[in-house]
């Protein structure tokens, strides 16, 4: 099956104009609106590009995913029209030390559960190298079931550090050692359970919280330091995900696969895992939508509130929520069916419109909120909105505990971190010892 150009053409030009869009309401290309659009497009042209023969997504889906789409952006105008344009404005200062503090207490509290679960993955599986080349798989289906580790969710704190490292990396304007530690343990972390998406969301929310902070000049890197920082980036990251992909035996013969796939997977042997876990999600929403009315909807909020729920079951509540998802055959097996399908079964047709609705309108209440009264509190929630727009085109990342963790911690600790900071301007660079340039000291004084 050849590639649906004009589909594909199509898309492209959709894509470009709706990202073009956020970028005039925004005023800057990185948004939330041009990040939903470009992820979209992203995965339905991987999609018509056909390197695997999915089945066709029906009409139902489809008018599904553009309804979505067009919610989300009427989310966010409706909330440009009452708010009004951005302003920036002066506002109160973040404390540096009381925010390296932070870093450094919650990289402690997340490499806890890093050696937690090393001791857990080595004693169970007869040693660490043992686990890691001949266990893989194991390892991850018992990280999806929850027996990975005895202090669950510890990990998950270095994702809040992840994203404080973001602010605090973009205030002093250069990289810094502290600012790569709790992505290298989250990197060894997701070595030792054979995650793969946790790497991703990491990165990512650094980079995200690093983008949205308000800054004075470029990020200041000497040559030689930008080499090291992208060989390590590399290293730790391209390797670690290279790793758990090798290691779970990813680089499977697909049903349905091309002739086309099978070139490039001669040398890229995980590049159809990797084609899959990007055009099949809306093969699977399609697959999801025909199967029988009485089996789309679950509890209300089932996989919205799933690890709320779960926590209300260990309490006794009577709550009982499956730790995975229903597999749907595209033909390739997938339990990922994009966001819309968790939004679908949790609050019916209802949720398709309202759900990006609300994600649209939120988050562009705190971009405004942003720029014009920048608070560490709304950098935290901001990007974790914009980690649930990145994964929308596979998943509803509020199924995972991992995320609430890290919306809860960092939002804390944005809170903590404000409310005992001392006077001054957000907007003015600070460096790492909390002393100021002279200018922004004369002006306090």
């Amino acid at each position: 099956m050849e590639a649906n150009w004009p589909m594909i053409f199509l898309v492209l030009f959709v894509t470009a104009i709706t990202v073009y869009i956020g970028r005039l309401w925004f005023k800057r290309w990185f948004n939330p609106l041009s990040l939903y659009s470009a992820i979209w497009g992203f995965c339905l042209c991987t999609y018509e590009f056909r390197l695997i023969q999915f089945y066709p997504v029906s009409k139902e889906a489809s008018f599904d995913i553009v309804l979505a789409w067009l919610s989300l952006y009427a989310g966010a105008g409706i909330t440009l029209l009452f708010i009004g344009g951005q302003r920036i404005r002066r506002s109160p200062k973040i404390d540096m030390n009381r925010l390296k503090k932070a870093i450094i207490v919650l990289s402690i509290i997340g490499g806890v559960g890093v050696i937690d679960e090393l001791r857990v993955v080595s004693s169970s599986f007869g040693g660490m190298l043992l686990a890691i080349f001949v266990n893989g798989n194991d390892i991850y289906r018992e990280k999806l079931t929850g027996d990975l580790s005895w202090i669950p969710y510890i990990g998950a704190f270095l994702y809040a550090a992840c994203s404080l490292a973001g602010v605090y990396t973009a205030r002093i304007g250069k990289p810094t050692a502290l600012a790569f530690v709790p992505l290298v343990l989250l990197a060894l972390n997701n070595i030792f359970s054979m995650i793969r998406a946790g790497v991703i969301m990491a990165l990512f929310l650094f980079l995200t919280s690093y983008l949205l902070t308000p800054r004075e000049g470029r990020l200041r890197v000497a040559r030689w330091q930008g080499i090291m920082a992208v060989v390590m980036a590399v290293l730790v990251f391209g390797g670690g995900f290279a790793l758990v992909s090798s290691t779970r035996g990813l680089g499977v013969d697909f049903p349905g696969m091309t002739p086309a796939i099978d070139r490039i997977s001669e040398y890229i042997p995980v590049f159809p895992s990797l084609y899959a876990n990007l055009a099949a999600p809306p093969v699977a929403f399609s697959q999801y939508l025909a199967t029988p009315e009485v089996t789309k909807n679950n509890i209300w909020g089932e996989y919205t509130f799933k690890p709320i729920l779960r926590l209300l079951n260990r309490l006794g509540f009577a709550f009982r929520v499956p730790y995975l998802e229903e597999s749907y055959d595209t033909p390739v097996p997938m339990n990922t069916a994009t966001y819309l399908k968790n939004v679908y079964s949790d609050f019916g047709f209802a949720g398709i419109p309202l759900f990006p609705f609300v994600l649209g309108a939120l988050a562009t209440f705190l971009t405004i909120r942003i720029a014009r009264s920048p608070s560490l509190f709304d950098l935290m929630l901001l990007s974790n909105i914009y980690l649930l727009i990145l994964s929308s085109p596979a998943v509803d990342l509020m199924v995972l505990g991992d995320w609430y963790i890290s919306l809860g911690v960092s939002c804390v600790a944005g809170l903590l971190i404000q409310r005992r900071s001392t006077g001054g301007k957000l907007l003015r660079r600070d460096r790492p010892d909390g002393m100021h340039d002279s200018k922004a000291a004369t002006a306090n004084s």
